[in-house]
């Protein structure tokens, strides 16, 4: 077994690797190197502290298997990870940590249809998310349709193969979309327009669902979309050297990301929905793992879904790619109304979620599985967030409150698997909390206004010397202390990118931290970051705002984001100051706004007054605009749309805007 390797065994082929620097020519042929004598050990470590009895999950996810994939389309993404076939939980590779490693083997054993209960069934392992269906009376509800069209209709394709016919027929009486996370409403198309959705069927979501959906992926949604090149290793290969899960499922389906609106959205605190005959109780719990967000109870089938407030392991407060901080203590308190409503008052035999598998009660031991792990969950949020702001009201800082808070974390929550760091982590989740009460300024001084990231590198190089900072770092590097390396070599990699040696050495102390890491984001980024930095290639950022979301996104928004693209010293040259008017006739919608002191501002009022100039456009061609279909001066010339007042100005704008490609640094490029 790969786990029996031993740290001596590794050491000759190690030190070989790490003497040379492999040519790295691109990213089609790159290799990373192995797992350093240092790394295995400190792997092999920390698999003798977790609780590998406890195989209960592997339980849950195998109950009520009604039919696996086998070659059936929606099994595309499992196949991606069929390195992992022939290997076990215990067959550990050297460059994973074993945590994680434990973690993607209980996310390749689900891949199929499953049965919750009598009519609560759910698709598992087509996407990271699972795609939940619910029986009603003529048909099946569909809830949280995975992240894209191709996923979607293929699970479909699958369930129908295995669920029975009602009144002859599968056919789809509403969908439900949980939150505003992609994998939640992305494969939408590929259940509305799979020839089985009826005519006039409901499509619900929680409040403020497009708002908060466009907020998200439209204003930083380049920026985001770069990070999360990191976040999810986009460069990297399905295998023992890097990506191996995704946290809350194996990983991403491939296709388009679509968005069918939802036909209501619930605004009520609480509300009763009734779909085809079945009731669900749709609470709204905003503000904790999204924006918006609404659980389900579902009486008649004794069930309730917590939408992502759960999942086997421990949730972000803070995400990588950029989001919104989330509000731990909110978290807590959401998971404590749900426990007490529902668990503790007897009114479910099971919890299922957008993640992992359900968790049942076991009627033979009487123990009840549900409270425990709604217990376990909340207090794993809660003492991330009550011990982070502890700590910050002794005066831990927050850069510091990371490491603070991994001293303290009890054995009931270390010897839990579904409370382990895999999408999350102890240390980056306390410095979010910290962040959302006393933002991100430490108090030293030293930081009031600190020099810039090159600057501040060049000081300490030119103080010590480059040759003396490289010698201390490959000091630690040797000893394995990889993160002290990785501290000197970034201070001479952002001083001098251009040399590969300094580059190479960063790569390499990256690399070993990523096959240290529980948490996945961890790993990707680490593991990502060596690759740029030796190959020197950086990839096409992932598209946040698919066609859909910008189809969907508020034309106020809209404006906000032309306000961010607008180039002050631009605008500043060009003596931008005027008044601005648009008008969508086919919605009846009116904004006003302002270009003046290098800034764009606007509103959306019931009456324009008089301005500068003034754009009557439908909303359905400013989309058309916005996605390269159709050119504003095409619309003005065919009369579709209209300029009142001087059009001059609209150019003059538009010359000042910036593009944004999504192609921007994170570690220094060489610039030869």
């Amino acid at each position: 077994m790969l786990r029996a390797l031993t740290p001596s065994t590794l050491a000759i082929a190690v030190m070989a690797s790490f003497a040379a620097h492999a040519d790295y020519a691109g990213l089609e042929d790159y290799q990373g190197k192995p797992a350093s004598a240092h790394t295995l050990e400190a792997n092999q470590a920390l698999a003798a502290t977790l609780p590998w009895e406890d195989t209960s999950a592997f339980d849950r996810t195998k109950r009520g298997l009604i039919a696996e994939f086998g070659t059936h389309a929606a099994g595309e993404l499992k196949n991606r990870f069929e390195f992992m076939a022939e290997l076990s939980v215990d067959a550990i590779p050297p460059t994973v940590n074993p945590s994680i490693w434990r973690q993607g083997m209980l996310n390749y054993a689900a891949g199929g249809l499953y049965e919750v209960t009598d009519g609560v069934y759910q698709i598992r392992g087509a996407d990271l998310s699972n795609m939940t269906i619910y029986r009603t009376d003529n048909g099946y509800v569909i809830h949280d349709p995975l992240l894209s069209r191709e996923a979607a209709a293929a699970s479909w394709d699958f369930a129908k193969q295995h669920l029975p016919k009602i009144n002859g027929e599968h056919k789809i009486t509403g969908m439900i979309y949980s939150h505003m996370h992609a994998d939640h409403f992305g494969g939408s198309r590929g259940i509305y327009e799979s020839g089985d959705f009826s005519e006039g069927a409901p499509i619900y979501a929680p409040k403020d669902f497009i708002k908060e959906l466009a907020d998200e992926n439209v204003i930083a949604g380049t920026a985001m979309g770069r990070r999360a090149n990191y976040q999810y290793g986009t460069t990297l290969d399905n295998d023992e050297k890097g990506i191996v899960d995704n946290a809350l499922g194996l990983g991403t389906s491939r296709g388009e990301v679509t968005l069918v609106a939802p036909t209501t959205e619930i605004q009520e605190r609480e509300k009763v929905i009734t779909i085809d005959g079945l009731d669900f109780h749709a609470i709204n719990m905003p503000g904790a793992e999204a924006p918006a967000e609404i659980v389900l109870y579902v009486p008649q089938y004794r069930s309730l879904n917590t939408a992502e407030l759960t999942y086997d392991g421990m949730h972000n407060i803070y995400t990588f790619r950029g989001a919104k901080v989330r509000d731990a203590l909110v978290w807590t308190k959401y998971l404590t109304e749900l426990k007490m409503r529902y668990v503790d008052s007897g009114l479910v035999d099971n919890i299922h979620a957008a993640h992992s598998a359900p968790v049942w009660d076991d009627p033979e031991t009487k123990i009840n599985e549900i409270s425990e792990y709604m217990t376990l969950q909340r207090d794993n949020y809660g003492f991330i967030h009550n011990q982070a702001m502890r700590l910050a009201n002794h005066g831990v800082t927050i850069h510091d409150v990371g490491r603070e808070i991994e001293k303290l974390v009890p054995e009931s929550q270390k010897q839990t698997w579904h409370t382990n760091g895999y999408h999350g982590s102890y240390s980056h989740n306390a410095r979010a909390v910290v962040n959302l009460y006393l933002g991100y300024h430490d108090m030293n001084p030293v930081n009031t206004n600190p020099l810039q990231t090159k600057e501040k590198s060049c000081v300490y190089v030119e103080a010590a010397g480059a040759e003396v900072l490289y010698d201390a770092g490959m000091k630690h590097f040797n000893q394995g202390a990889y993160q002290e390396a990785s501290q000197l070599f970034n201070d001479l990699v952002q001083c001098d990118p251009n040399n590969v040696k300094y580059r190479y050495a960063l790569a390499d102390s990256f690399e070993q931290q990523g096959y240290q890491s529980e948490t996945m984001a961890w790993r990707n980024s680490y593991l990502q970051g060596a690759v740029e930095l030796r190959t020197g290639e950086i990839k096409p950022s992932i598209k946040l705002a698919s066609a859909d979301v910008i189809a969907n996104t508020p034309t106020g928004m809209f404006l906000d984001f032309i306000a961010v693209r607008l180039n002050a010293e631009k605008a500043e040259q060009a003596g931008l100051d005027f008044t601005f008017g648009l008008y969508h006739p086919d919605v009846e919608e009116r904004y006003y706004g302002e270009v003046s002191n290098a800034n764009m501002s606007n509103i959306e009022v019931e009456t324009l007054p008089l301005t500068n100039v003034e754009l009557v456009i439908n909303k359905a061609d400013l989309t058309r605009v916005a996605l390269g279909q159709i050119t504003l001066d095409e619309l003005l010339k065919s009369g579709q749309a209209g300029i009142k007042g001087n059009a001059e100005l609209i150019g003059q704008l538009a010359a000042s805007l910036d593009e944004f490609d999504g192609m921007f640094e994170i570690l220094p490029m060489p610039t030869k």
